[in-house]
């Protein structure tokens, strides 16, 4: 339902140049160890200095346009580089979700709970609960239970899924 796009925010447009750039990086970097890459300003002056670029037809430059947001979206769902970078992206987007569902209660009245648990027992991600308003009441009121007991079967029902 909530994507990690945002409506308030618009993403550029990427350039011929950008993806003529990132054509070439891939090309000269791609058997490069890291400390030895070309830099972006040098990549660029490649770029500017290829006489192929120049006479590119309107499917090429298109080509090398998809292929620059076929990199962006993959980059932008792609698994995290480590737990710890899986942690910090949870807890940012849990902010975010807590912050909106707070916004659209205010706007609108409604109610909401969100659990937020790991997904393996190996995660460092935090198991996080949040109700808007009174939400917390319900559970308890209706089936006897603190939120934080539902919160934490969640999480064992989660981290035993797929294995």
């Amino acid at each position: 339902i909530i994507g990690s796009q945002t409506n308030y925010h618009k993403s550029r447009k990427p350039q011929l140049i950008n993806a003529l750039v990132h054509a070439k990086a891939k090309e000269m970097n791609a058997d490069q160890p890291v400390g030895s890459r070309y830099t972006l300003a040098e990549l660029r002056e490649m770029v500017a200095n290829d006489p192929q670029t120049k006479k590119l037809s309107r499917e090429e430059a298109a080509a090398y346009i998809e292929a620059l947001n076929e990199h962006r979206d993959q980059k932008g769902f792609s698994v995290r580089a480590n737990n710890l970078a899986a942690a910090r992206d949870a807890v940012a987007t849990t902010e975010r979700l807590v912050k909106e569902l707070d916004d659209l209660r205010i706007r609108t009245g409604i109610y909401a709970t969100l659990f937020v648990v790991r997904g393996h027992i190996n995660d460092t991600i935090q198991s996080t609960m949040y109700g808007t308003d009174n939400t917390e009441d319900f559970w308890e009121d209706v089936y006897e239970h603190p939120m934080a007991n539902f919160l934490r079967q969640y999480e064992q029902w989660a981290c035993t899924q797929n294995q």
